[in-house]
């Protein structure tokens, strides 16, 4: 059975509304839990200017969605984990690593796996999106890279 166009913005809706939900709760839990093991003080740490050689927060992609796939590509469309803080060097030296976004405090970088992926392509239902993390990244350290 063909579903009509408004079952399927309704559809859409309602996924939407779960992850927005998911999101919340995962949110919640994860600042609890990187108050307690430390990373939020680390990450409070890598936006100090002195701290630039670990300034880029690597973060791995547990789940990704966007209510269309016109829409532009925000941070509020992954679900990621802390992996690791990283030199800043390592988003120029690496050709499978893109911006993805900016926001008025971060730059979004985003590293697939293979060379040429274009991350707004990416289909939500695919299982392995081909994303290994998110490179998050002060544009305060942004700007000493080009000083």
């Amino acid at each position: 059975m063909l579903k009509s166009g408004n079952w399927m913005v309704v559809e859409r809706l309602v996924m939407t509304i779960l992850y927005l939900l998911l999101r919340l709760v995962f949110i919640t839990v994860q600042r609890i839990y990187w108050h307690l093991n430390g990373t939020a003080q680390q990450m409070r740490e890598a936006r100090l200017l002195d701290n630039y050689e670990r300034s880029a927060q690597v973060l791995d992609v547990v789940f990704r969605y966007k209510f269309c796939q016109l829409q532009k590509t925000i941070a509020e469309n992954f679900l990621c984990t802390h992996n690791r803080f990283e030199n800043p060097q390592y988003i120029i030296d690496n050709d499978n690593v893109t911006l993805m976004t900016i926001n008025e405090h971060d730059a979004f970088f985003c590293e697939t796996e293979k060379k040429g992926v274009y991350v707004n392509n990416i289909d939500n239902n695919e299982i392995n999106c081909n994303i290994s993390c998110v490179y998050l990244f002060s544009i305060v350290a942004c700007l000493l890279a080009n000083n």
